[in-house]
């Protein structure tokens, strides 16, 4: 059975999550706060996400532990039906 979650690492984010806006997103920071919410976009030093109240936020990718993805949300973006 594959596993659902998707774990990744602040310093592979650009890499991975560059053209993925969209998708739902948990990220972890260094203190331990998560925050869920959509993915706007994603630079070299920089995490911008929505929130579910619409709130934008933005992180600094030297201040994130991880980034969290559910599989299901990729599929959604990737593969729109």
């Amino acid at each position: 059975m594959s596993k659902r979650l998707i774990r990744i690492r602040p310093d592979d984010a650009f890499i991975r999550l560059e053209n993925k806006s969209g998708i739902e997103i948990n990220a972890v920071l260094q203190n331990g706060n998560t925050y869920f919410g959509v993915l706007n976009s994603v630079t070299k030093e920089h995490l911008y996400m929505s929130d579910t109240r619409n709130h934008s936020h933005c992180f600094a990718l030297a201040n994130l532990f991880e980034i969290i993805l559910d599989v299901e949300s990729l599929e959604k973006v990737v593969f729109p039906k």
